[in-house]
């Protein structure tokens, strides 16, 4: 029973980083371009917006994602 468990949640698990990943690898391109240029310029203004949309969907992941991380470590055998 304990192997299906672990399955269940390791499956959860890369299910969560399935939907991070490409959210997280966003919200980094976006600082890249909040890093290299001006304030003034359009990129910026959208990387800005775009970084706020991953943080804000980003933070609810988390969540879930700490949640996975916690459930599958508490079924690895000791």
């Amino acid at each position: 029973m304990t192997q299906a468990i672990s399955q269940s949640s390791l499956t959860r698990l890369k299910r969560y980083l399935a939907e991070y990943r490409p959210r997280l690898e966003k919200a980094i391109t976006a600082i890249q371009t909040l890093e290299a240029s001006d304030s003034d310029d359009e990129e910026f203004s959208q990387a800005l917006a775009d970084l706020h949309v991953c943080a804000t969907v980003l933070e609810s992941y988390s969540e879930g994602m700490v949640d996975a991380i916690d459930r599958f470590t508490e079924e690895l055998p000791d």
